[in-house]
């Protein structure tokens, strides 16, 4: 993702295919999923453990073998419920790789809708519902056809893909009537990225609860109801979150020194930065930056 942006701008596959798979593990004190969006289209499964999914404005305890379906445009983050560690692996995938790019009736009549949130079809996939549990055993063919890559694997993964949409959108309904659309959570949520996007380009600087207010037209104490209501955590909380992300970024990546690295991320008292960091990940700055040379790894967990 890149850091200075809420969207998210990393290419999945390549444009003849894109489409990407990632398998993520994750132990209880880290973050899952940081808060972002995309384009593309995806399906998380949770291969080990529990985690709870926040998509737009709803929360998803998901379990071992469920999974959630993420349309594109959708503000999508987790974390690792419980003690135990959390798996997943994610699908991510390009639109364009169901119709080659191009509008043909099954494009028009059944995929976009769902694209452009026309057609609402369900978050959360459970194998209690014989429909979802098709398209959970249909993401177990894929992610294998995309490991192995045997011949032809494309055009199946394209065939797979269509049968697993078409699945999602026999549970779904149409989407609710959007003729006072200031009122509906898409609304909510496009005002939302707005402020998200003001945090992510000047997280380095002071950042007033009265600038973020300002962005979005609202008292503070009406805005301050307003992001908790969707992203579980007040303004503060968030922008400490983004800063502490970006600490990890550069401890895995440079060797700046702590206090160098609080400054760059926007926090001038040290011991402040340490204690929010250790709320955090668990562990002091000086201790994230040694486990991870331990282990050999070059960007954040």
């Amino acid at each position: 993702m890149d850091r200075a942006t809420l969207k998210e701008s990393r290419i999945h596959g390549h444009a003849l295919y894109p489409l990407s798979i990632y398998p993520i593990e994750c132990p209880p004190d880290q973050p899952l999923l940081d808060l972002h969006w995309h384009d593309e289209l995806e399906l998380l499964m949770v291969t080990s453990g529990k985690a709870v999914f926040r998509v737009d404005v709803t929360d998803y305890e998901v379990h071992a073998g469920e999974a959630i379906f993420v349309s594109s445009g959708d503000l999508h983050s987790g974390y690792v419920a419980g003690a135990e560690a959390c798996a997943f692996i994610a699908i991510v995938f390009h639109p364009d790789l169901l119709g080659g790019g191009t509008i043909d009736l099954t494009q028009e009549r059944y995929i976009q809708p769902i694209v452009h949130k026309k057609w609402s079809v369900p978050v959360h996939l459970k194998r209690d519902e014989p429909l979802a549990a098709d398209v959970l055993d249909m993401m177990g063919q894929l992610i294998e056809l995309n490991t192995a890559r045997p011949p032809v694997f494309e055009l199946t993964t394209r065939g797979l893909l269509l049968m697993m949409m078409a699945k999602l959108y026999r549970l779904g309904s149409p989407a609710t009537d959007e003729g006072n659309r200031p009122q509906t959570d898409d609304y909510r949520i496009e005002r939302l990225k707005t402020v998200l996007q003001y945090i992510h380009d000047r997280y380095a600087e002071p950042v007033k609860l009265a600038d973020l207010a300002a962005q979005v037209a609202m008292s503070e104490a009406y805005f301050c109801r307003f992001f908790k209501s969707i992203t579980a955590k007040s303004p503060l909380e968030y922008v400490n979150q983004y800063r502490i992300r970006q600490a990890a970024v550069l401890l895995a990546e440079t060797d700046k020194k702590t206090m160098e690295v609080a400054l760059d991320v926007g926090f001038n008292n040290l011991s402040y930065f340490i204690g929010v960091f250790k709320q955090h990940y668990g562990m002091t700055p000086v201790a994230y930056r040694k486990r991870r040379q331990e282990r050999g790894l070059a960007v954040p967990d």
